[in-house]
């Protein structure tokens, strides 16, 4: 199926859902998760520039009488490198964290949403505060789960420190790179900054060091290469971590909902081409539908850079209601209800 046809598809799928409610909770979250995406994304890349522009700074203010920088004008530039992959590191640490945070409540939203709307329709006289409670303690439970969460071997904590160094070795080529060349600091500072916030540099930058095809066979002999962009695999890193974090809000509030049956995966509007999303989205494994997974079977996150996302799959909210009612009447009549309350509502502080 054509991607244009799968989005309108989606849309329409969650739109012809019988509970209306539901549906715009569910067109809701996805407009939240993406606002949080369009607004994190951008703060994250300024956080690079911002580390940037303060080495080009440092560099700028750089005094040599001779036109040459001294070693104490290198240790001092390398001072304002390591201070600034750690403001990188600090930053983007903090701005990832409370995004994952976000994302997980965003995520969770619906199904919670259809729980509380429907105890309070069947007038269960539950404590509606301490529902709430559990809710954010499982948030928090989750959040800190992916942060210490591994993947071969590094937490996400781990990968945007890797990330930050990674970072300041690659401001350190360029500058020292301009500087080999003979162009002045302030030339390398507009370079450097140039760099960071486009991913870009003069085409022979780094064959300019003594100049001609010597100086190219000297950086291949060496292992000098033309650095990425900066800020993009950390960018990368926040769009998987969102992605993952979304989806769990889905399964983790899932998991002490009993009204939730599983979740239906969605192809994004931004899926390039045919992948594993495909097969997700269109497997019928459960004899649930295409794309629909039972409770305690739901699909990993499959790759990273998805925004394919999940949707939560609820009982009809009238059944629902009418078990809610019977489980107040009679608690034994309704096993599934009593073992929420029990071992779920009960156990919450």
């Amino acid at each position: 199926m054509p991607l244009h046809e799968m989005t309108r598809r989606n849309i329409e799928l969650i739109r012809s859902i019988s509970d209306t409610e539901m549906g715009r909770e569910l067109l809701r979250a996805r407009r939240d998760f993406l606002a949080i995406k369009l607004r994190h994304e951008p703060a994250l890349h300024k956080i690079y520039v911002d580390a940037a522009d303060q080495v080009a700074k440092d560099l700028r203010n750089l005094k040599s009488t001779t036109g040459l920088l001294t070693r104490n004008h290198l240790e001092a530039l390398e001072k304002s490198l390591r201070r600034e992959a750690d403001n990188i590191y600090q930053q983007s640490s903090a701005l990832i964290k409370t995004g994952m945070k976000q994302v997980i409540e965003v995520g969770a939203k619906p199904v919670d949403n259809f729980l509380i709307g429907s105890l309070k329709q069947a007038k269960i006289p539950v404590d509606f505060v301490r529902l709430q409670r559990g809710f954010a303690d499982v948030n928090t439970s989750a959040v800190e789960a992916f942060w210490l969460r591994t993947r071969k071997g590094l937490t996400v904590s781990d990968r945007l420190w890797e990330q930050a160094e990674s970072t300041r070795t690659a401001m350190r080529d360029v500058i020292q790179t301009g500087i080999a060349s003979g162009r002045d600091v302030v030339q390398v500072a507009k370079d450097l900054e140039g760099y960071v916030r486009n991913g870009t540099l003069p085409e022979d930058y780094f064959d300019m060091p003594g100049g001609g095809e010597e100086s190219k066979q000297s950086n291949k002999r060496s292992g000098r290469r033309r650095p990425g962009n900066p800020s993009y695999e950390a960018l990368r890193l926040a769009r998987t971590e969102y992605g993952m974090a979304f989806n769990e809000g889905v399964y983790s509030r899932g998991r002490i909902n009993p009204s939730y049956l599983g979740s239906q995966y969605m192809l994004s509007d931004s899926h390039p081409e045919p992948d594993i999303c495909d097969d997700l989205a269109s497997a019928d494994l459960y004899g649930l539908g295409p794309g629909v997974y039972k409770k305690g079977e739901e699909p990993t996150y499959p790759h990273p850079n998805c925004l394919c996302y999940v949707v939560p799959v609820v009982m009809d909210r009238e059944e629902f209601v009418d078990d809610l009612i019977r489980w107040q009447k009679n608690p034994s009549s309704v096993d599934y209800l009593e073992d929420w309350y029990n071992n779920v509502y009960r156990q919450i502080v």
